[in-house]
């Protein structure tokens, strides 16, 4: 994991001085440049001078780095070298007038006090810390370009490397342009092979008015009515609310309807939040686990090959398959320390969730959160004796090839920070026992909707179903016609459709006045002037101070209590760069989803900043389109 952070430090770092004029080549000599030893190794930036050992090249640095050759790849560190070496490496190697203190805490210590026994966590712990400092030292370089364009940077910002991406580049351009030729993810391919266990951003908070219809299209879970009010207004329809929600993934709709049962029983908060979100249950869970699969499977049979019955409890084949998985592995589940081996394989060496954890300002929430990224875990077992603790069923019991959780998704990830920070107080609640508490909360609101108190009548009904939402499926597109929906959610479907095809399908789905709603992840895809390398490097600082002071106006808003930290904003300098380069250019792409539709646009607007989202390009939606006589 290191190899790829120095590498991107030395690129930085050596196009400096080669524009400076500071690289010059020097005679290659066949013996240590140090010590005069024979030597083999060559400093692998110039090819040219020769170390013996690791510590002759440290030794030479200082003065060979103003004379080292042409652009390389790495130094020579060994492969076994341990965090703390590289450390001290990288710090020999660096003079003090280059590098400030980041004021990264060292949270790789603060949970070895609290977990002295978990050697390899905080092995992983120490390797995340040191990749966090090392990667802001980029933003020291941020205002120099690379003579040629990096396919792997290219790669990263577009999400494509084609023929006629490279023909868009390097045509003449500016600020904002469109590309056109942007290649679409397939929508659906492979979805139940990397299945998501939870939503991965925050939804928008919507009120409903009664007795109408919802029609949810990529659901993922229930997490649009968590921030859900329901009202009734001057025409509201004395009848409860139907929540439809249509997905094609197997496993979301299996888990979901077995959550929605569960919700329904008024089963403990506790357990229904352990299936939605944790690793590891509790063996209580388990058995309000198992009831309410078998209450699921009760349902009837949806069709095969074509669209379900909108307002009906039936379960596709596949749905039912899953389910009864579940429902035979519940006699061996697996134990919770196989769930963290699982879990934890899941990271990647690219992984940024830890800036959640660095970002944090109690020692207290940063061992908490990082105990959450490594296990999986929520509520925090704790508490709990080793003997009552299993296994997730859901997350590590699937068959057909399903991989939950195998994406690098985490919960924090979908929360709303802007609504649980500002509840809460730092001084007297922990950061997760803030989301606990939310989402207890809520979770209590949907279980009185669904089953309301005696003599009260529901408020909700909702029905998931198993099905592709496809320009093909028309007999589907009519189907949700004729429900006439008052609201259609979309998650961010719009970034897997050409534009043309996108608005095609809504408009053959839409009711009189429905009212879509969505949220677009990889718009900035499409637009050229949303990252901030694409910018002349003598604005770019100015760009990163600028979208400084943005977060730090969130501050007041978001979180009162602090949190986290806003001024001095611990992350790669793309991801605070980015926020104004975005702010720059989204009116283009507004305009260009929105050509030649006549509609009303009621809202195109960033979702705020929070330290825990994934992404902070997160574009929210929302609009109808003009009856037509």
């Amino acid at each position: 994991m290191m190899f790829i952070l120095f590498s991107l430090f030395f690129l930085f770092f050596f196009i400096y001085y080669f524009k400076s004029g500071k690289l010059n080549k020097v005679p290659v000599k066949n013996i240590c440049n140090v010590c005069l030893k024979p030597s083999k190794n060559k400093c692998t930036n110039c090819n040219q001078i020769y170390y013996c050992s690791k510590k002759c090249q440290k030794k030479d640095w200082k003065e060979h780095r103003k004379v080292c050759g042409t652009v390389g790849t790495e130094l020579i560190i060994p492969t076994s070298s341990s965090s703390s070496e590289m450390r001290e490496f990288i710090s020999d190697l660096i003079s003090d007038d280059v590098v400030e203190n980041f004021n990264v805490p060292d949270f790789e210590q603060e949970y070895a006090i609290k977990y002295p026994h978990e050697k390899m966590h905080i092995q992983f712990l120490n390797s995340a810390q040191s990749s966090i400092e090392y990667l802001q030292l980029i933003g020291r370089f941020i205002d120099h370009d690379p003579d040629e364009p990096d396919p792997k940077y290219i790669m990263n910002r577009w999400n494509e490397f084609s023929e006629v991406l490279i023909n868009f580049l390097t045509t003449p351009r500016k600020i904002g342009d469109i590309f056109t030729g942007k290649m679409k993810s397939q929508y659906l391919g492979g979805k139940d092979v990397a299945a998501q266990s939870f939503s991965s951003m925050s939804k928008l908070s919507l009120t409903y008015d009664q007795g109408k219809v919802h029609i949810a299209v990529g659901f993922v879970d229930l997490d649009l009515l968590l921030q859900a009010e329901i009202t009734q207004n001057m025409n509201f329809i004395e009848q409860p609310n139907k929540f439809i929600g249509y997905e094609g993934s197997v496993y979301a709709v299996a888990k979901t309807n077995v959550i929605k049962e569960m919700m329904v029983k008024k089963v403990p908060i506790r357990s229904i939040i352990e299936v939605w979100f944790s690793s590891v249950w509790t063996m209580e869970t388990l058995k309000y686990f198992e009831k309410a699969v078998k209450s699921v499977l009760q349902f009837g049979d949806a069709p095969n090959d074509g669209p379900p019955n909108p307002t009906k409890k039936e379960l596709h084949p596949k749905v039912r398959s899953l389910i009864s998985h579940w429902n035979k592995s519940i006699r061996s589940p697996k134990s919770h320390q196989e769930a963290h081996k699982l879990w934890t394989k899941t990271f990647i060496s690219e992984d940024n969730v830890f800036f959640i954890v660095a970002n944090l300002v109690e020692p207290r929430d940063r061992v908490q959160v990082a105990r959450h990224i490594l296990t999986g875990e929520f509520p925090l077992m704790d508490d709990q004796p080793p003997k009552n603790l299993i296994a997730s069923i859901t997350m590590f019991n699937c068959n057909n090839g399903i991989l939950p959780h195998s994406s690098n998704e985490f919960m924090l990830q979908m929360m709303p920070m802007d609504t649980i920070l500002s509840k809460n107080q730092r001084k007297e609640i922990s950061f997760l026992n803030a989301i606990y508490n939310f989402l207890e909360n809520a979770i209590i609101k949907v279980c009185n909707w669904l089953s309301p108190l005696e003599g009260q009548a529901g408020k909700i009904e909702i029905y998931l179903h198993f099905q592709p939402v496809t320009n093909d499926n028309s007999a589907l597109l009519v189907s949700i016609r004729q429900l006439d929906p008052w609201i259609m959610s979309w998650s961010n479907i719009c970034d897997y459709f050409y534009v043309h095809d996108f608005h095609k399908m809504l408009r053959a789905c839409s009711g009189n006045d429905t009212i879509h709603i969505m949220t677009s992840i990889d718009w900035f895809k499409e637009v050229f002037g949303a990252h901030i390398m694409e910018y002349d490097g003598r604005v770019r600082h100015g760009m990163l101070i600028d979208a400084q002071k943005k977060i730090s106006m969130a501050e007041k808003v978001v979180d009162p209590s602090g949190y986290f930290q806003y001024t001095n904003v611990i992350s790669h300098p793309y991801n605070i760069g980015d926020i104004s380069a975005m702010m720059m250019v989204k009116e283009n792409w507004q305009n260009y989803f929105f050509k030649d539709q006549d509609l009303n646009i009621g809202d195109f607007s960033f979702i705020p900043y929070a330290h825990t989202h994934k992404t902070h390009t997160l574009l929210n939606i929302c609009y109808t389109y003009n009856k037509k006589d």
